[in-house]
């Protein structure tokens, strides 16, 4: 029995001292998790939350000296890693386009009329127009949300679609879209 008071005791100054770290440092790690990532909001905060999230559940003991140097490097490789990934996505839907618009069969220009006539005759308003901003004015997803006063995760599902309903459209052809 004593153990077990024990132990019941422990964890609660573990979640003292937790929240105790959290309130000290959040805001230093949401500041340059904004800087890291351009000002968005919501992903810094996922960042930061993350972050903690694996404090919490790992049982890695830290020196109060080294903390905050810990949780910074911590939210900067998370940010690194996400921005890595993103700028991956990114290559991979661009080279997706122009796997779509340079097939060996037929002309650039009339491959280019092919995509256009399927985009303004079978994708919503709302799809054409983030397709336009992203690959004709190379947007980044922030802003085009932001000219179409929509969420950046509507407009990750619209490119997402088109793309995948512009392969499929492509490769039902013939072109050696993989």
């Amino acid at each position: 029995m004593y153990y077990e008071k024990k132990t019941v005791k422990k964890q609660m100054i573990d979640k003292r001292e937790f929240e105790t770290v959290f309130r000290r440092h959040y805001d230093g790690m949401y500041r340059l998790a904004m800087k890291m990532l351009d000002g968005d909001d919501a992903e810094s905060k996922d960042v930061v939350s993350e972050v903690f999230a694996h404090l919490l559940h790992s049982n890695t003991d830290l020196k109060a000296e080294t903390l905050r140097a810990f949780l910074l490097t911590s939210v900067r490789n998370r940010c690194i890693n996400l921005l890595v990934h993103k700028q991956k996505e990114q290559q991979m839907q661009k080279a997706v386009v122009v796997e779509m618009i340079t097939p060996e069969r037929t002309a650039e220009h009339e491959q280019l009329q092919m995509l256009y006539r399927f985009i303004e005759s079978r994708m919503p308003k709302l799809s054409q127009q983030i397709l336009r901003l992203r690959y004709q004015q190379e947007l980044k997803y922030r802003e085009i949300a932001q000219v179409l006063q929509v969420s950046e995760v509507t407009v990750h599902n619209h490119l997402s679609q088109s793309l995948k309903q512009l392969k499929e459209h492509f490769k039902s052809l013939g072109y050696g879209i993989k």
